[in-house]
């Protein structure tokens, strides 16, 4: 038994915890150059593709863990690893819920083998329903060849329902006008869940220019938006996922909330996908460098042996009951040298998740 101390207040770890849910990062390559990407700020690493070797050992340690859910989700578009439908195939023949997580774009070229393979979820990005504002939010997309992959996943399903098919729109000053639109679109195409988010801007002038929740005049024309959506969906069914639109007081962690975990291409394990690579990104004008947070690698490491680390154990209990103050909200950030990164905070946790969007549910996690 694992005792956690917090002044006075001892906190135990059961016996038998063990990560429920599992992000595979198998590639962080993809064939699109979104304007929002992570990768465009990421440093001090190279891209790469997660080998069957290392996969499979990590299937196998799945099996023993008892890991109920597996993300193929990360940096990259999972669709562009030359061995995608296997490692799917190895995951579902554990019995595991598959969720894809793509861009959609080689939807089409593999409906068929996904379908066959059975996974059951799969969750598509989507950040504009018009031809030529998708093409430029995501350089490289043809909203078309999209559209055909989701049909095509949808007319295969026919009335088995599975895999079930959700959308992930990310909203910016150069969509907002979409929204509105965007459950109908879903409809159309058979998608029963929209999910939508903020996006995680890369830079100050990023920020300024696409983000929606520094303008006050955007924030409340997608508050009354947002209100005519849910009117909209009570009345004729189907289902959508809103995010904040401001810095609230409460905060949770979506990976601690399902246990999850998120595992490297090259298989090193990070607490969350915020936390997986080296980047840099900016909120309400602070830029703050982000340090990769590893806490194993399962080359060399069971999966569960790091989940039980110490130091991982000490994280997920300051992340689960957030003793870490909030940066977002917090009048010092502007002058504050301890925000300008993830190392350390001002109440001494390192690392810290005190400006994390995710936890205030501006953005939203691939879980």
């Amino acid at each position: 038994m694992v005792i956690m101390r917090y002044s006075e207040w001892e906190v135990n770890l059961i016996k038998d915890s063990r990560p429920e849910e599992v992000v595979i990062e198998v590639t962080t390559e993809c064939n699109y150059s979104c304007i929002h990407c992570f990768r465009s700020t990421m440093f001090d690493e190279c891209l790469g593709r997660m080998n069957l070797g290392l996969f499979r050992k990590l299937v196998n340690e799945l099996g023993e863990v008892g890991v109920k859910k597996v993300v193929f989700s990360g940096w990259g578009e999972p669709l562009t690893h030359p061995m995608i439908v296997g490692m799917i195939k190895e995951v579902k023949d554990l019995g595991i819920y598959v969720v894809l997580n793509t861009n959609g774009s080689l939807l089409a070229k593999y409906a068929n083998d996904i379908y066959n393979v059975g996974v059951d979820e799969i969750v598509v990005s989507v950040d504009s329903i018009e031809t030529d504002l998708y093409r430029s939010i995501r350089s490289g997309g043809i909203l078309s060849k999209v559209i055909e992959g989701i049909l095509t996943v949808d007319n295969l399903r026919g009335y088995k329902g599975t895999p079930k098919l959700s959308m992930l729109f990310t909203i910016n000053s150069l969509n907002i006008d979409d929204v509105i639109n965007v459950p109908t679109f879903a409809r159309k195409l058979g998608i029963g869940r929209v999910i939508f988010s903020h996006i995680i801007p890369l830079s100050k002038m990023h920020e300024k220019k696409m983000a929606v929740y520094v303008n006050e005049s955007l924030v409340s024309r997608l508050s009354k938006t947002f209100s005519e959506l849910s009117k909209e969906v009570l009345s004729v069914g189907g289902s959508i996922s809103l995010p904040n639109n401001r810095v609230i007081a409460s905060r949770s962690c979506p990976f601690m909330i399902n246990k999850a975990l998120f595992v490297r291409w090259d298989g090193h394990v990070a607490p969350c996908i915020n936390y997986s690579h080296n980047w840099i990104n900016s909120f309400f004008g602070v830029e703050r460098i982000v340090y990769a947070v590893k806490f194993g690698n399962i080359l060399n490491e069971r999966l569960i042996d790091i989940w039980v680390k110490p130091e991982y154990l000490r994280f997920r209990a300051r992340t689960t009951f957030f003793t870490q103050p909030s940066c977002l909200d917090c009048n010092l950030a502007p002058y504050c040298t301890y925000t300008s990164s993830n190392l350390y905070d001002c109440l001494g946790n390192t690392p810290t998740c005190a400006h994390c969007p995710y936890s205030h549910d501006l953005v939203r996690c691939p879980l």
